[in-house]
């Protein structure tokens, strides 16, 4: 949303002080368009209504971007699985690049998980990355509750873990999942 409201700003060729003029400070208003900080919804549409910014046009903007986000998301996601299964590492290293040079919020994640599966790919002999696989498990246990996002996580890196941690976690997942209908899981 916030790198959506700078591109209506530099439109109407505003500095954020006179975008964001008393509707919230300059300092918090920087963060809100680097995507460091969210803005409530009702500060929001004052300050598209105080730049004369139609709010259903706005919407329908920020609603195209997040579907292109996420169709990109999705085609990324299937490029590093091919990369990972045909154990192109050059490939792989190539996407974290890419990742580390876009603007988008949840990078430091993706990055770690691509960094995973390049982590996964190393011969015995080769120097394991600890901080790579510590942030991972940190990655982890740091989702609060057992679902479809942490089990596959953990399905995927478990041979980061130690023979403790992986019945631990996989005992909690039998206990939960016995009776779901969800196939997925």
């Amino acid at each position: 949303m916030g790198e959506l409201l700078k591109e209506e700003r530099i439109k109407k060729g505003l500095t954020q002080k006179q975008f964001a003029d008393g509707i919230v400070s300059v300092s918090y208003y920087s963060k809100v368009e680097k995507n460091e900080h969210r803005i409530t919804a009702e500060d929001l549409i004052t300050i598209l209504e105080h730049n004369n910014i139609p709010l259903c046009s706005f919407f329908k903007e920020l609603s195209l971007k997040s579907n292109f986000q996420h169709e990109y998301k999705i085609d990324l996601e299937a490029k590093v699985m091919d990369a990972y299964y045909h154990s192109n590492k050059i490939l792989l290293e190539k996407i974290i690049q890419d990742f580390e040079k876009s603007s988008s919020t949840d990078k430091t994640d993706d990055i770690i998980i691509v960094k995973g599966w390049l982590e996964s790919l190393k011969e015995d002999e080769e120097e394991p990355d600890i901080e790579v696989r510590n942030a991972l498990k940190d990655r982890v246990f740091n989702i609060p509750d057992l679902n479809k996002e942490k089990l596959t996580l953990f399905c995927n890196f478990m041979d980061f873990y130690d023979l403790d941690s992986n019945v631990m976690i996989a005992r909690k997942a039998i206990n939960k999942f016995i009776s779901s209908n969800e196939t997925e899981i």
